[in-house]
């Protein structure tokens, strides 16, 4: 399991999990045009993007 937190909210979620799929878990909206729990995410419109820090 890994632990991160997002906007001040821990998340414990297990490796291999995207930072998107962890944001969703706590409630955390981040905006998505290509996300479809169906396909591998591509990321190609950058709509999703988020600061890593």
């Amino acid at each position: 399991m890994v632990k991160l937190t997002i906007n001040d909210k821990l998340v414990e979620v297990p490796e291999g999990t995207t930072v998107l799929e962890a944001a969703r878990k706590v409630g955390v909206n981040i905006p998505t045009l290509c996300y479809y729990e169906a396909i591998k995410p591509y990321g190609g419109c950058r709509l999703c993007l988020v600061e890593v820090t």
